[in-house]
């Protein structure tokens, strides 16, 4: 929804008390602590408790006793309000502002549109659909990301050899 980020995804009920499992969109550890107050499903739910076995949130939200009532959750989408994001430094952006920019090279001929933000460990990769085209896949350095306008909703690159081939 307009103005709204995902921060996780229910998966289903674990355990007997009303705990979720959660797929975390986030590396924002916070996000799911006790008392954080976030949107389930569209409403706004108090977490009351965070387990995590094997190293996955498990939320109890408010209003869920137990497993049967934690089950009416599967698949839902744990949003916040957008402007709860902190601000990020320069030349930094989050993938949601990033997705469906148009991007072009430096002499303005049309790529396609990003897509996805694939993380590969050393540098993110840009996916970018490309119209009667094979998918492009953009490594997120400076040498090939030469401009983010997200006002203008437009990504310049100069492409690598071979990079869009």
């Amino acid at each position: 929804m307009a103005g709204r980020v995902a921060v996780g995804r229910i998966n289903g009920p674990w355990g007997l008390r009303g705990h979720v499992k959660v797929t975390p969109y986030t590396d924002n550890p916070e996000r799911f602590r006790e008392g954080a107050l976030l949107l389930v499903a569209g409403r706004p739910r108090h977490v009351l408790e965070v387990l995590t076995p094997k190293g996955y949130p498990c939320v109890r939200f408010e209003g869920y006793a137990n497993a049967t009532a934690a089950a009416e959750l599967r698949g839902a989408l744990i949003e916040i309000e957008e402007s709860e994001l902190p601000a990020l430094p320069a030349d930094e952006y989050y993938i949601h502002d990033l997705i469906g920019l148009e991007v072009v090279t430096r002499d303005g001929a049309p790529v396609g549109t990003l897509a996805e933000v694939l993380h590969t460990g050393a540098n993110d990769v840009y996916l970018i659909r490309r119209e009667g085209a094979r998918d492009a896949l953009i490594p997120a350095i400076r040498d090939v990301v030469r401009e983010v306008d997200l006002t203008r909703r437009r990504m310049v690159i100069e492409p690598l050899p071979g990079l869009l081939d």
